[in-house]
């Protein structure tokens, strides 16, 4: 099949959908389907795809408004040109843009993927969205809810396909892994370190985890909380960390390109989100072998096993926050425990081959072409 990515990510940001198009995009490529990426000159998102695949063509737009006529026409031309056969989108500008560029051409069809509820009851999303989009995607049940509630998005067009991550290569020995982590970043051997990776914005619920450092460190002096990842919200993180008193046991790794030895060194997991449809983070920590404390929001419990892979807690709770993590923390047994659990939980329901089989799957029997079954 002939596919087009479509997705208007601001130039500097690179976040979970983005990744989650690399994947896909690059996995259906092998398969030998024609597969461009677009989106803005210069973006980071671009620039990942470009680096890490040959496989994949990509499409510059300068992205500005909705209804962009210049862009709309690029589109239109491109997909006449190419023959694509589907465009998949991620925003509602996206959806706007490549679902009136698909209309023009006539014969290219709309698959809107959604990663996040961005549907709104607004008179726009009513009319347009249900005649731009012919089907969506969503990761999670729990996401597939929340985009339908309008009722303007026809629930038997909406597939859940949950989200599948590729194998790391051989795994590091643990032991090593271990001793570099805390070599890197100028630990005690006796460290005891949690990883939480995401971006520095509400949604993901850092605050709370650092409300709730004082009473873990109280149960564990020796607790690190390593934080992968940079945003907006950075300077203010920092300045609570301090009022606290708490910087001695905050690490900020930055954003990462490679997280083998983070994942691999670390003692366990904390994902404190207030808001997350699915967790890509907590498969890459389940794939490492790490023990799981997670808000119980969205898709998460469609992503782990509550009390085998991982203790949920309610979010925006401190408390409730700060004990599931001491639960851990002084159990090295549970954490070992949890931790296999985990790793046998994403070898079984979400590798990445088992997702792009169901993507490519859904696409042949619901977008191909008539010539394309023939």
């Amino acid at each position: 099949m002939n596919l087009l990515f479509l997705n208007s990510i601001e130039v500097e940001t690179f976040g979970g959908m983005e990744e989650w198009i690399r994947l896909v995009a690059s996995g259906l490529a092998a398969r030998r389907h024609s597969v461009t990426v677009s989106g803005r000159p210069g973006s980071k998102y671009l620039e990942r795809i470009s680096a890490t695949t040959s496989d994949v063509k990509t499409l510059e737009l300068s992205i500005s408004g909705d209804f962009n006529p210049v862009t709309i026409g690029k589109l239109k031309r491109y997909i006449a040109r190419n023959n694509i056969e589907v465009v998949i989108v991620n925003f509602n500008k996206d959806v706007r843009l490549g679902g009136l560029a698909a209309r023009l051409d006539g014969a290219c069809r709309v698959l809107w993927s959604v990663g996040l509820d961005i549907t709104k009851d607004a008179p726009s999303h009513r009319l347009m969205t249900p005649r731009l989009v012919d089907g969506v995607i969503v990761p999670s049940q729990a996401l597939k809810t929340q985009i339908t509630k309008f009722g303007y998005l026809d629930a038997d067009k909406v597939r859940v396909i949950p989200i599948g991550i590729p194998e790391t290569g051989s795994r590091p020995d643990e032991f090593e892994a271990r001793r570099q982590l805390r070599e890197k970043y100028k630990l005690t051997d006796d460290s005891v370190v949690a990883v939480t990776s995401g971006r520095f914005v509400d949604q993901k619920g850092h605050v709370y985890l650092i409300e709730a450092a004082p009473e873990i460190v109280k149960q564990q002096p020796n607790a690190v909380f390593l934080l992968l990842g940079d945003g907006p919200l950075e300077v203010q993180l920092r300045e609570k960390i301090t009022t606290l008193g708490m910087e001695k046991h905050f690490v900020f790794a930055g954003m990462l390109t490679d997280l083998t030895l983070e994942l691999s060194g670390a003692d366990l997991m904390i994902h404190p989100s207030i808001e997350e449809p699915f967790g890509i983070a907590i498969l890459e920590g389940m794939r490492a072998g790490l023990p799981v404390v997670a808000s119980e929001v969205g898709g998460i419990p469609e992503v782990v096993a509550t009390g085998e892979t991982a203790i949920l807690v309610p979010p925006r709770d401190p408390n409730a926050l700060a004990a599931g993590a001491i639960d851990l923390f002084t159990s090295s047994e549970k954490r070992q425990q949890l931790g296999r659990a985990g790793l046998a939980r994403w070898q079984e329901h979400f590798r990445l081959d088992g997702m792009i089989d169901s993507i490519e799957q859904h696409l042949i029997q619901h977008f191909a072409r008539t010539e394309y079954h023939e």
